[in-house]
């Protein structure tokens, strides 16, 4: 999915959401050692995977639409007019477990601050976000095996039909956001590394870009999303205690 959607050098981090989400990148560097949180895969003799995979993504989305039953033909423009962390609720969206950054297989999502006043679109939004800061967690950590600051590739279905949502990924990593074209990053990426493997391809970075629009971020956004990334945390460290400090290893 990273080669397909064209994330194939360290200068570019593949962001997916689809039902789950997940973000990383392909280096040739050796990785002595990983961030704690993160995975490392291999995509080839020469080039590693790493990153993390969240269990929370798109479904979350989905689910807080079915539950609070809000029709779907009109959030995307009422989501769309809402201010950043208007609604100050801290959500934990781990409704199947979490995996990166902290591996808490066990824990459960968790709404706080809800008021007479919140909304169900209020509710919808927040755990848009808060899927959003999930994500700045991995970035974090992956930033720090970057060269440079990279240009964030997106795809997936959560996000190609959620413009507010790719938005607010944009302002939480306060990063340029670019939705990839490719209409089947996975099946596109294999056909490339077979391609290369054959010798029919010189190297990957010859493929053709498939990149679509891109969402720039806003410093003001940023910095309220950070306010309320700290808020999330706080609770996540309440209910769950911090991310352990020494699990960091070699990717091999």
């Amino acid at each position: 999915a990273n080669i397909g959607s064209g994330a194939v050098t360290p200068d570019r981090v593949a962001l997916t959401v689809g039902t789950s989400s997940a973000m990383r990148a392909v280096t040739t560097e050796d990785i002595e050692r990983l961030p704690s949180g993160l995975w490392c895969y291999r995509v080839d003799g020469r080039r590693s995977l790493p990153g993390g995979a969240l269990t929370e993504g798109g479904m979350v989305a989905a689910w807080l639409k079915r539950t609070l039953r809000l029709e779907a033909s009109e959030i995307e423009p009422a989501l769309a007019q809402m201010p950043p962390d208007a609604h100050g609720l801290p959500i934990l969206p781990f409704l199947a477990g979490e995996r990166s950054p902290g591996w808490q297989g066990d824990a459960r999502a968790t709404i706080h601050g809800l008021t007479l006043a919140t909304t169900p679109l209020d509710i919808l939004r927040a755990g848009m976000e808060a899927v959003a800061y999930r994500i700045a967690l991995v970035y974090r950590q992956l930033r720090a095996l970057l060269p440079a600051d990279p240009i964030i590739i997106a795809s997936g279905g959560a996000l190609v039909n959620s413009p507010t949502w790719v938005q607010i990924m944009a302002d939480v990593l306060d990063r340029p956001v670019t939705l990839s074209r490719a209409e089947e990053a996975t099946a596109r990426g294999a056909a490339l590394l077979a391609l290369e493997s054959l010798g029919n391809l010189p190297d990957l970075t010859a493929a053709p870009d498939l990149l679509g629009a891109t969402w720039q971020p806003d410093s003001d956004h940023h910095a309220s999303y950070q306010a309320a990334m700290a808020r999330q945390q706080r609770l996540y460290e309440t209910l769950f205690g911090g991310v352990p400090k020494d699990s960091s290893r070699p990717c091999s």
